[in-house]
């Protein structure tokens, strides 16, 4: 049965982080619509190395040491995607890479830079340990994250764009939620 009440509330959520994002960004004096330039090469190697990333991911929690994270994960948050469509989460995916990474990235990493000791690195692990906090259900996850956000904080300021970390953050989300969606589906046979 489709859960079209849960993507009306990951909607609204999205849609209040991305607008909080783009307060906080004129706020602090950031403009995080003109640090995205949209290129082939931000998508192509955004989508690459997003897909990367999450086999990579997906790899790396199938380790005994983070089994505790897998049964969480397929325990507390893969029942909120049950009954969605592929196009559903590549929805969610979307959603979430372009908020979160103008909110993180776009917003508060920038500005986290002009005022913190070290610059450019204290910004990029300032802004991952806040993502980290936001995602963190568990210290294993918050850690997990913490890792994502300075990996698409490190992306965002390499390239000088943000479109690049926020295909590249959609990307993982993409192979994570399917990847997901599928384990789900096989267990029910």
């Amino acid at each position: 049965m489709p859960n079209s009440g849960f993507m009306l509330h990951v909607f609204v959520f999205q849609s209040i982080l991305l607008g909080l994002g783009l307060l906080m960004a004129r706020w602090t004096g950031q403009d995080p619509v003109s640090s995205c330039r949209w290129s082939l090469e931000a998508v192509a190697l955004g989508v690459l190395g997003g897909v990367a990333m999450g086999f990579a991911a997906l790899r790396l929690t199938s380790l005994p040491v983070f089994s505790d994270l897998e049964r969480m994960v397929d325990r507390e948050i893969a029942p909120w995607f049950d009954g969605l469509s592929t196009q559903d989460l590549l929805a969610i995916s979307l959603m979430a890479g372009a908020s979160e990474e103008v909110l993180f990235r776009g917003a508060l990493q920038p500005w986290m830079a002009l005022w913190l000791p070290g610059g450019e690195w204290t910004a990029i692990m300032a802004a991952a340990a806040l993502f980290g906090l936001c995602h963190a259900l568990s210290p294993a996850y918050f850690l997990f994250a913490f890792g994502l956000g300075a990996v698409f904080g490190w992306a965002s300021w390499a390239m000088q764009d943000l479109s690049f970390a926020i295909i590249l953050h959609a990307a993982y989300d993409a192979v994570v939620l399917l990847d997901m969606a599928v384990r789900r589906q096989q267990a029910e046979k």
